[in-house]
């Protein structure tokens, strides 16, 4: 009974969040704008649609005449969503996820690693996504708490094999790890892609002590990472010591254990050290240190040349652990790379790019529109911490079906992208109104102040008229209302006069 309960009280939870994630498609494609004279994408003929996959989105347009402008800095690796490719595991059961995830992914290239040959219907409606469905099997017996956490850790190992040295950043996740485009080439265009990085910011992290501070969790700020050395963290040393860590920022380029072992800087909740004399990555039971798979993380062209299939297969295929992002961990680590933190948030925890809310789906749904609509506490800080996200795990079995999330992820692909275009276009409007200005004569800055202050006046005036003309309707309303009470009365008393008149009489 307690079962049933609980799965009733589940679907009528995923329901709502199904409920209220198509109103938010519905009230953003209502309320946005025709960009650019062209037919809203849900208005276009179905046989354009096989197009829109080659074509850019409004977002990113606007992006692109942004850093045309100067406006957003190209960073010094510059990058554009072709340099992006996509690797996640799954399995034929989470289909409807997948079909979900592909409102993010734009077309990027993709390869899906599952544990069944794809069949002809699936492979055709992967060559229209621009998706690369591969095979690997189950692990039998298994060797964690799921039985396709090999898969997950080789993922991103099976993608580079299908796609080559032809991309510069691949984005690895579980198929319900939702990425953000454009808080991920934000993120990748300060790092030379050659270079060995896996980039994350959500790390489980326990050092085997019964402390609030030192439990299993994610993500955890005392985890060991690096950060990159071009990130300047100067201002947050100086001015901002309350808010960092325990754990001490040390930089890589990129981030190795043995830079980690180097320093062994443990955290003041601690009464060890974070590693042993072999340098040995933290593991269970004493530790739990590995990248969470739901957050995902960002591979570089660079870290995929070093670790191939050759050394990735047979060290996964050895190892026992939780599950496949651990997996995945201790062969890179035993490979020579560590984790590098993104670098904002080490040190403000609100800056966090993976997960940043921690599976708070609605609180960033929330988050996002409240963005849009311009009505956050403080709209430079909401637009500031968007621009740092970069994923967010979905958790599609949170949801009461694997249909359910991935409609949950095709609306909160439209709404990011409407902040997006949004957050540009606001951005190209103040520049071209400067611009503007500057062209502008004395004469005609006043005359146009001017018309400002008359066009103003004029506003608050018909809002004036308005709430006047209401305020008599009200009034009106009043009076009739009052009128009517009394006549209903007068005839209440009138019917009982009657009643006793005609009971006197007999």
């Amino acid at each position: 009974m307690q079962r049933h309960r609980l799965n009733k009280s589940n679907k009528q939870r995923s329901a709502t969040l199904v409920v209220i994630a198509l109103i938010a498609i519905c009230l953003i494609l209502a309320v946005r704008p025709v960009v650019h004279g062209r037919t809203p994408a849900l208005l276009r003929p179905a046989k354009q649609k096989a197009k829109l996959l080659a074509r850019p989105d409004d977002s990113q347009l606007a992006r692109e005449r942004a850093m045309q402008l100067g406006l957003v800095p190209t960073g010094k690796y510059p990058i554009t969503k072709y340099d992006l490719v996509s690797a996640m595991p799954s399995d034929q059961t989470h289909l409807p996820v997948v079909k979900g995830s592909r409102s993010w992914r734009k077309g990027i290239r993709t390869v899906i690693a599952t544990n069944s040959q794809p069949t002809a219907a699936i492979q055709a409606e992967a060559a229209q996504n621009n998706e690369t469905w591969v095979y690997y099997p189950d692990d039998v017996p298994a060797r964690s708490f799921y039985k396709g956490d090999s898969r997950a850790a080789l993922a991103p190992f099976l993608a580079h094999k299908e796609l080559g040295d032809t991309y510069k950043w691949m984005l690895y996740g579980d198929d319900d790890t939702q990425f953000f485009l454009d808080g991920a080439l934000r993120l990748a265009k300060d790092f030379d892609p050659d270079l060995p990085w896996f980039i994350t910011d959500n790390v489980w992290w326990s050092t085997g002590e019964h402390t609030p501070h030192s439990w299993r969790h994610h993500p955890h700020p005392d985890a060991p990472r690096c950060i990159p050395c071009h990130y300047d963290d100067s201002a947050f040393v100086a001015s901002a010591k309350a808010t960092i860590p325990s754990y001490k920022a040390i930089k890589g380029c990129p981030c190795t254990p043995e830079l980690l072992c180097a320093h062994n800087n443990h955290s003041l909740h601690m009464s060890e050290d974070w590693f042993n004399k072999y340098c040995d990555m933290p593991r269970l039971p004493h530790h739990m240190y590995s990248m969470h798979g739901g957050a995902g993380a960002l591979m570089s062209i660079g870290l995929m040349r070093k670790v191939g299939w050759d050394v990735a297969e047979p060290c996964v295929l050895k190892t026992f652990s939780t599950g496949g992002d651990t997996f995945l961990q201790i062969c890179l680590w035993e490979a020579g790379h560590a984790i590098t933190s993104p670098g904002a948030g080490f040190y403000d925890w609100q800056m966090r790019s993976f997960d940043a809310g921690s599976e708070d789906r609605m609180g960033l749904v929330d988050f996002v529109m409240r963005a849009i609509e311009g009505t956050c506490h403080d709209r430079g800080l909401c637009n500031v911490k968007l621009q740092h996200l970069v994923t967010i795990h979905v958790r599609s079995s949170a949801f009461g079906s694997k249909s359910d999330a991935g409609m949950f992820m095709k609306a909160l692909a439209v709404q990011y992208d409407v902040w997006a275009e949004n957050f540009y276009q606001r951005m190209i409007s103040e520049y071209e109104r400067q611009q503007e200005d500057a062209a502008l004569t004395d004469e005609e800055r006043q005359a146009r102040q001017q018309k400002a202050d008359d066009d103003q006046a004029a506003m608050w005036e018909s809002i004036g008229s308005c709430y006047g003309h209401a305020e008599e309707q009200v009034v009106s309303m009043e009076l009739d209302r009052r009128e009517k009470e009394a006549l209903e009365a007068e005839a209440r008393l009138q019917s009982i006069g009657a009643i006793r008149a005609m009971k006197g009489h007999t």
